[in-house]
């Protein structure tokens, strides 16, 4: 090295015996750069650098475990996202704005038109009729020029049977949206079904409030006197429509007698005759004169079981003595 010829150089001969103290101190300090030279491979060695050096090597291992951190935190992510993703049982597909298949994720294979093999690369039109191609097409590209979501449902068939979807499309550039369809076949299917249980019901309510007028007919005999014929079975829904129609019919014809015609009661026990006797009572506090008819042997046992107040309340045996009261009442 450069360094050890110039000592080499300064050292020369040897000098004579008087001086050679001072000659071996004075060239000790010549010599000195170049020995420190020679350490540092060509640069002057300096302590403080294996410092610098060593903070640097701390300050890189730091980084080293701030990124290997880093990469497992998103290896976990990535492992999560992957298992959710894989529990999907949606449809997700990324499609351009001509309506061509660029992917499809591995989820809901059973629910697409047909096997993704035969869809990648294809447009709607090549794989779907022109009408369903056409309707999915258009929100996409709705999606698209929107850059916003759209949502719709339609149905079509898949795996041999028709499907239900519920859709999301959301752009993910300016061409390119990603389609999300789920399958809400149950959901529908449940809907219809309540919807037309429902429309059973309403038609079911209609019929019985027909029966329940027909049950419960108010048949007006002159201006100032009605008759209600009463047949079946008497429950406490059917006695409650009695009053009702007997006191709005008293009521809108201002009749001076109502006669409650029981002859077609099949059972009157106690119940049942407690709650005739209220409903005549009802009509009197109105101002019309009340008559039961049809009273038969076993009814008047259960009137006087249950000390019935029949007081103002006519009886007779037959409609047409009932009839007959009324008429010489009106005069």
């Amino acid at each position: 090295m450069r360094g050890a010829s110039q000592i080499r150089t300064r050292l020369g001969r040897p000098a004579s015996a008087g001086g050679r103290r001072d000659v071996e101190h004075d060239r000790a300090l010549d010599i000195a750069p170049h020995l420190r030279q020679d350490a540092g491979m060509g640069e002057t060695f300096d302590p403080n650098g294996t410092d610098a050096l060593r903070a640097e090597v701390e300050h890189l291992r730091a980084r080293l475990a701030a990124a290997e951190t880093a990469l497992t935190e998103a290896r976990t992510a990535e492992a999560e996202l992957r298992a959710m993703f894989t529990a999907m049982t949606d449809v997700v597909i990324v499609m351009n704005r001509e309506g061509r298949y660029l992917k499809i994720a591995p989820t809901g294979a059973d629910l697409l038109y047909k096997p993704s093999g035969d869809l990648l690369g294809k447009t709607l039109h090549e794989v779907m009729p022109p009408s369903m191609a056409d309707f999915l097409l258009s929100h996409v590209r709705a999606s698209l020029e929107q850059q916003g979501l759209v949502n719709l449902e339609y149905s079509m068939p898949a795996g041999g049977r028709e499907i239900f979807f519920s859709t999301n499309i959301t752009p993910m550039s300016d061409d390119v949206a990603i389609v999300v369809a789920r399958d809400v076949t149950d959901r529908k299917r449940a809907k219809e079904a309540l919807a037309e249980g429902i429309r059973r019901q309403a038609v079911i309510d209609a019929q019985e409030a027909a029966l329940s007028a027909l049950s419960t007919p108010l048949i007006p005999v002159t201006d100032e006197i009605v008759v209600m014929p009463l047949i079946g079975v008497l429950d406490a829904q059917r006695v409650q429509q009695v009053m009702d129609t007997l006191l709005r019919g008293v009521t809108e014809r201002r009749a001076r007698t109502a006669i409650l015609d029981i002859t077609g009661i099949s059972v009157v026990d106690t119940e049942v005759a407690d709650a005739l006797v209220r409903a005549a009572r009802a009509v009197q506090l109105l101002g019309a004169k009340v008559v039961l008819t049809g009273v038969r042997r076993d009814v008047a046992q259960t009137l006087v079981e249950i000390q019935a107040d029949l007081g103002g309340i006519v009886t007779r045996s037959t409609v047409q003595s009932g009839i007959a009261f009324a008429m010489a009442r009106a005069g």
